[in-house]
């Protein structure tokens, strides 16, 4: 009967010792949940640019692309390898020209009123229009002679200028104001 008492007691005992460590498992659990979420709303706060995620290669620009994507940039000796990355970064060469938030349309990934302007009666959506549209908006804006202006005027946003002269780099960019990957 000892041996009864004793096993009822203790198996009590450890059901009991089982429903504490859960109960703490899941108040640890919660606890936790509420830490990432807290810092998820605090890091959330600042802006920080959508990672590049191509559908290419990093380094890879689509081979028919590359002749309109160095014409265009020779109109007024703009690095070929900053087009490229504008390219990428606006739209993933052609991958993803979905409008924009803020309204912003095709390869280039221009407002309306921009693309009137720089697209010379051009399809925002070819990259045969598109490519010499974005050389002439960032030649007018300072092209070669003040990247930085230039690409700002493009997207205003340093995160914006830092990115594409990073993405750039890759491409073998190594001029003024280049960033490195």
């Amino acid at each position: 009967m000892q041996g009864r008492l004793l096993a009822l007691v203790l198996g009590s005992l450890w059901r009991d010792a089982v429903k504490v460590a859960a109960g703490l498992a899941l108040a640890v659990l919660l606890a936790l949940a509420f830490v990432i979420a807290s810092l998820a709303v605090v890091f959330e706060a600042a802006p920080s640019p959508a990672p590049v995620v191509s559908a290419y290669p990093a380094g890879e620009i689509p081979p028919e692309q590359m002749p309109a994507m160095q014409s265009a940039a020779a109109r007024c000796s703009l690095p070929w390898q900053v087009l490229a990355a504008v390219a990428e970064v606006e739209s993933d060469f052609g991958a993803n020209m979905a409008t924009s938030s803020a309204g912003a349309i095709g390869y280039g990934q221009f407002l309306p009123d921009t693309w009137a302007a720089y697209g010379n009666g051009g399809d925002p959506y070819d990259y045969r229009d598109a490519l010499p549209a974005m050389a002439r908006y960032l030649c007018d804006w300072g092209g070669p002679e003040d990247l930085q202006q230039s690409l700002y005027a493009y997207n205003h946003a340093q995160w914006y200028v830092d990115l594409v002269l990073q993405v750039a780099a890759r491409y073998g960019y190594a001029g003024p104001g280049a960033v490195r990957p």
